[in-house]
């Protein structure tokens, strides 16, 4: 059965245009669900002349597996991204400051998009876990069953994990959409997707009912393979000239942080002296110089360190 369940939840307009207005976004993705949930509906009623039943059952219990790979990979990367969205505004911002090579400054809008799509990849990287892990436990709950007598089903499976790596490979892009307000993309990106889907699961199991061939459920194992595909293609074709127009890139860069640095300097200011003791004094001259250190300090300690601490958390 084709699925609209997989669909991206979350927010996406063309780069040159300014992010679409909560009222025009909530529009945008209602007609979304409901034109693709009514594209599948005619499907796969379409598909009842060509198909089994049988089939259709098989095929969702694939889109479950496909659907919790996607929602374990990148659920949680997807909430914690939405609350740090509201800090990414405004427009290319000129950078100041010499940076080391092929890095963005953290402090620009650049290097903010940079940080959630940085971010993203370690969904891809979660992904590659638990294709093989839920397939594995998937084999486990069915075997014995007739499921696995049905033709091409370990290959159907495999196209499974296939397309939910390479829906996933589209989430650097989808991150920009969700921080960005970019809803025109996302509504145009995911129709397409879905149309090209079912065309391609409706063209292949009927040409094998042409032919008299039983391919089993792999003409699901198709349509969501392409449906993949043409997310990829068509999220990382929109996103080429505002990433290059921003200076933010799809592709994983360092990024440059003066707080580092500050860090750096901060440490050696309060810990040089101990780390000079240490590797010049000896351990008696060290314990002493602890001791001292010690009870020295405790005033500081006690009282202004929780003062600077609480300092940083209000005006940070």
């Amino acid at each position: 059965m084709i699925s609209t369940s997989s669909l991206p939840k979350g927010t996406a307009t063309d780069p040159q245009e300014p992010p679409t207005s909560s009222t025009s976004a909530a529009t945008l993705l209602i007609g979304l669900q409901i034109g693709s949930r009514a594209l599948t509906f005619l499907a796969n009623q379409l598909l009842l002349r060509y198909l089994s039943p049988e089939l259709l059952g098989i095929s969702t219990q694939l889109d479950v597996y496909s659907m919790s790979v996607l929602f374990f990979a990148r659920e949680g990367l997807r909430v914690a991204i939405q609350r740090k969205s509201g800090e990414i505004q405004g427009g290319p911002q000129t950078q100041r400051k010499t940076l080391p090579k092929s890095h963005v400054d953290a402090e620009t809008t650049a290097g903010k998009i940079q940080t959630v799509v940085n971010l993203a990849y370690i969904s891809i990287c979660l992904g590659f876990v638990f294709t093989v892990l839920l397939a594995w436990l998937y084999l486990k709950g069915i075997e014995g069953s007739a499921v696995q007598d049905t033709p091409y089903f370990g290959v159907a499976l495999k196209m499974y994990g296939v397309a939910a790596m390479c829906e996933l490979l589209s989430e650097p892009c989808f991150v920009v959409v969700q921080t960005r307000s970019m809803y025109k993309i996302r509504a145009r990106t995911e129709a397409a997707a879905t149309l090209m889907r079912c065309l391609a699961t409706c063209a292949s199991a009927a040409w094998a009912f042409q032919l008299n061939q039983d391919l089993g459920v792999l003409p699901f194992a198709v349509g969501q393979v392409v449906y993949a595909l043409v997310l990829i293609i068509l999220y990382y074709s929109s996103f080429q000239g505002v990433a290059s127009q921003i200076g933010f890139s799809l592709m994983i860069r360092p990024i440059f942080s003066s707080i580092f640095v500050q860090s750096i300097v901060k440490h050696i200011l309060t810990q040089g002296d101990t780390v000079l003791i240490a590797a010049l004094a000896t351990p008696a001259v060290q314990g002493t110089y602890a001791l001292a250190n010690n009870y020295g300090g405790l005033l500081a300690r006690l009282i202004f360190q929780p003062i600077e601490e609480s300092s940083q958390n209000f005006f940070v």
